[in-house]
């Protein structure tokens, strides 16, 4: 900067203004103001953040750098105003100012002050600590001094309160850190500096402005340690050594060579990061391997600590760190011995300028009679939390400000565990709310480990309060705890339990409180919600519990196993629950009748009674424990009734017209208007039931030949009232029930099953495009969720023998949404139709019969197993378990549940 001064006030001297016009000069002189700018941004500007950080203690330590910042601003405005007078009344003369000024910088540094020149702040301390300011301090008695300070000193502990004792752990902990820091000075002495020059690499530390891919993590702190390169590559692996040092991400606290100060070629500390990671890759069991590189990391400190020059050596304690993180406090529950008030560098008070950041959210404000007041406190504190999270702008990389909110969040976290455990749902609130603390803080903590771990012992204390009443009245608050913990969940078996308590307390607790995102948001925003924070993760898991994870699904197949009055059973328990093994999976439930009117065939399910709510619950519950969806399929018999059945069961057998689905038949009533009206009522009402049951939706099925089908097509349907006559009004009776269960339930839940093609029960109309087409387009209109078609290859469960050349084409290319196909399929030509024929649609395929006989059908088709073979014998052998729950599962389903 002297020199570029010097070059400028030159430059003025030789060429003043309006006497010279030299371009080349003024070209030079604008060039030295840029580099004089670069200068300046590189040296002098950060001085004042810089070294305001290094001289204030930590809890005064951001004010002390905004007041530096504000005076620097300050001198710099004053200059701004100062330039132009100056200026005017000494001309170029200026700049030969501003040189001397900095020329008199330079020589204070370099002349004045040349002890300070490349040493760290440490051994600057020991230069100008306070026994130098004593008076009449011999440099005998500075002999004796360090003499006595390279001594160590013993602390008496008589009972175990002397261990717990603040003063007494201060004083070790202060000697212990001194003797290492005299014990790595004396190494560096020995070494006279020549250590890296002579290794051939240097150990810097990671800048947070360099790209992740510049580090070479391997080559820089690994040395030549191959299986600690093998294990760090396992993702499990990087995350157990954080926060306490990252491998993964350079914006941290301090890499490995700033924590540690030292590199990993140190046997004890080596040992003890390949034991950390280890554990981790092994999933938290210990094998021979995490047993040998505990017994070596042990065998060296041991041999350490029996040598007063070896045994307080930085790395050791790092080594003795990593070891007890295994078994530190929020991992394992064991008893904590420090806490946030034990170091002063880490106290953490709050801001009295920000006194509106610290309330209580509304949702918690509701029930604060429930809380104590700490919790309160501490609520209020990760609330102040999420308002400096969400100021626009705001971003924590600047390392004072990550200090400064990471000890609040280590305040938080302190007080949360400390606080009383008094049942399970408290408990679950006091996880939730470090959760939530934990994901307002800084990029080593969100990317840790810690969020996912939190989460587990989250979801353990909501299973385990999830039967208690106390979730009955506070549904809000458990839909803020579900979703924040499953959000921030690891993938895989516990985010596909947080799904499945979901969708268990959906039906019973939430009661359709939210259908939407958005709706969802609005519940979470009552309690401790940040958009920047927490919306991304938030959305992925909402889409996740939205979207089933396969494109193979099982349709309704009727299987007769129910009562004689019409109620699952548990044997049907079973048979779903073999079924939803596969997380992600869609199960349509066989059809279930509507009304005890609706019926005719035996031992079919029913939906209209509390029992059968009931039993239908234990299905959905046990479903949705296995992480799948399950879709009710409800319908009405219509003309399809068994005769004898509908007898014994005292039931009218009716349909759009008195026309027999075959020659000699019954002949059925042809329904009145009023008659209609009711069954489109019973129908509102059966939906409503099956979601109350636990459903996530329910299916209407409008095919092979029962009453809607009986409505829709022309060959049962001759009315010549508003039901029949032309295509809008055979349309009439499905656009009715289909627009009273939307409004009823919402009509993102609601499906339908339809047959254009299909001659079962004596269907199948002349033109059916244009009947059908009319259907679709007003299930579309409506908002319908999805279309379920079936091939006109097969005839219910036959498939046609004679060649088939209608297609569903024209329905499919009608519906924008999702499309369920169904009939004849197998793992080919469902690959086929889904990747070639229909690429641009979003497509699933329904497997029935290979669904009956292979529990595991989706796993099977995934790893291209053979498929058991399915007996038609058993398909409707009424409450009998063969050919039910008998089929087995594959090898390799099993090996891989059990792994």
């Amino acid at each position: 900067m002297v020199l570029s001064y010097i070059i400028i006030a030159a430059l003025a001297d030789a060429y003043p203004v309006g006497q010279h016009t030299n371009r080349a000069a003024s070209i030079v002189q604008i060039i030295f103001i840029y580099v004089i700018q670069m200068a300046y941004a590189g040296a002098l500007g950060p001085v004042a953040w810089i070294y305001a950080s290094e001289i204030f203690p930590t809890h005064l330590r951001d004010k002390g750098v905004n007041i530096s910042q504000a005076g620097q601003q300050t001198t710099t405005l004053w200059i701004n105003q100062a330039w132009p007078v100056m200026f005017q009344n000494v001309g170029h003369n200026a700049y030969w100012i501003l040189v001397a000024i900095n020329a008199f910088g330079c020589a204070m540094v370099i002349l004045f002050w040349p002890e300070t020149k490349g040493i760290s702040l440490e051994h600057m301390d020991k230069l100008f600590g306070e026994v130098d300011k004593v008076e009449g301090f011999t440099e005998e008695h500075r002999a004796n001094s360090v003499a006595e300070e390279r001594e160590f000193r013993f602390i008496s502990i008589q009972n175990p309160a002397d261990a717990k004792d603040r003063g007494k752990r201060r004083v070790a902990r202060s000697h212990a850190i001194k003797q290492a820091w005299q014990n790595k000075g004396s190494v560096q002495q020995a070494s006279s500096g020549n250590d890296v020059v002579e290794s051939g690499r240097t150990l810097a530390p990671w800048s947070i402005f360099a790209p992740a891919s510049a580090y070479g993590p391997f080559e820089t702190l690994f040395g030549d340690s191959p299986r600690l390169k093998t294990l760090i590559s396992q993702g499990a692996a990087r995350q157990s050594a954080e926060p306490v040092f990252s491998v993964a991400d350079p914006v941290v606290f301090q890499d490995f060579g700033s924590v540690f100060r030292s590199d990993i070629d140190d046997p004890a500390l080596l040992n003890a990061v390949k034991l950390t990671f280890a554990f981790a890759v092994m999933g938290g069991n210990v094998d021979q391997e995490c047993l040998g590189y505990q017994n070596e990391a042990m065998s060296t400190i041991r041999q350490r600590m029996s040598s007063p020059e070896t045994a307080l050596s930085l790395p050791t304690l790092g080594a003795i760190l990593l070891l007890a993180d295994l078994n530190s406090s929020i991992m394992t529950g064991s008893d904590r011995i420090v806490n946030y008030t034990t170091f002063a560098e880490l106290q953490w008070i709050r801001d009295p300028f920000s006194t509106t950041f610290f309330v209580l959210p509304p949702g918690f404000q509701k029930i604060i009679y429930l809380f104590s007041e700490d919790f309160i406190e501490v609520l209020k504190d990760i609330h102040a939390l999420k308002c400096v999270q969400d100021i626009p702008g705001y971003s924590c990389q600047n390392p004072i400000e990550m200090l400064r909110v990471d000890n609040q969040q280590a305040s938080i976290g302190s007080r949360l565990v400390d606080l009383p455990k008094l049942s399970a749902y408290m408990e679950a609130c006091y996880l939730a709310a470090y959760l939530s603390a934990c994901m307002l803080c800084c990029k080593v903590w969100r990317h840790s480990v810690m969020p996912s771990h939190v989460s587990v012992h989250l979801l353990h204390k909501l299973q385990e309060s999830n039967n208690s009443l106390f979730w009955n009245d506070h549904p809000d608050l458990l839909i803020w705890m579900l979703h924040l913990g499953g959000s921030f969940s690891s993938k895989g078996e516990i985010r596909s339990q947080y799904k499945a308590l979901i969708q268990i307390n959906k039906a019973s607790r939430f009661r359709n409180t939210y259908r939407s995102l958005e709706e969802l948001i609005r519940i979470l925003n009552q309690f401790i919600w940040s958009e920047k924070a927490y919306r991304a993760q938030v959305e992925v898991f909402w889409r996740e519990i939205q979207t089933v994870s396969h494109r193979i699904g099982m349709p309704g197949l009727s299987r007769f196993r129910g009562t004689d009055d019409h109620t699952a059973t548990p044997m049907m328990k079973e048979y779903y629950s073999q079924r939803s093994q596969v997380p992600g999976t869609l199960i349509i439930t066989e059809a279930g009748l509507i009304s005890p009117g609706s019926g005719g065939y035996p031992n079919a399910p029913g939906i209209w009674r509390e029992d059968q709510v009931a039993a239908w619950k234990t299905i959905t519950d046990e479903v949705h424990r296995n992480g799948c969806f399950i879709i009710c399929q409800i319908f009405h018999i219509g003309r399809a009734a068994v005769p004898e059945i509908a007898e014994k069961e005292g039931i009218e057998i009716v349909s759009a017209s008195a026309i027999p689905y075959e020659e000699g038949a019954s002949v059925p009533k042809a329904l009145t208007v009023e008659e209609i009206k009711q069954i489109v009522r019973d129908f509102v009402a059966a939906a409503k039931n099956a979601i109350r049951a636990g459903f996530d939706g329910i299916e209407l099925h409008a095919g092979n030949g029962y009453l809607i089908d009986s409505f829709i097509q022309d060959v049962s349907n001759i009315r010549s009232d508003e039901y029949g006559g032309n295509v809008e009004n055979r349309s009439r009776f499905i656009y009715e029930v289909m627009e009273a269960v939307g409004r009823a339930i919402g009509p993102e839940r609601v499906g339908i099953r339809l047959s254009p093609w299909s001659t079962f029960q004596g269907m199948r109309m002349k033109e059916p495009i244009p009947q059908f087409s009319d259907v679709i387009r007003k299930a579309k209109l409506l908002g319908l969720s999805y279309i379920h078609l079936i091939e006109p290859r097969v005839s219910n469960n036959v498939d046609l023998e004679h060649p088939v050349v209608e297609t569903l084409d024209f329905a499919i290319d009608l519906w924008n949404g999702p499309i369920l196909l169904a009939g004849g399929y197998n793992p080919d030509n469902a690959q086929k139709t889904v990747d070639e024929k229909y690429p641009n649609k979003d497509i699933m395929v329904m497997f029935g019969r290979h669904f009956v006989a292979n529990p595991d059908l989706v796993f099977r088709i995934k790893s291209s197993l053979v498929l058991n073979h399915y007996d038609r014998s058993t398909f409707y052998a009424l409450k009998n378990p063969m050919g039910y729950l008998d089929y087995p599962f594959s090898n390799e389903f099993l090996a891989s549940t059990r792994a």
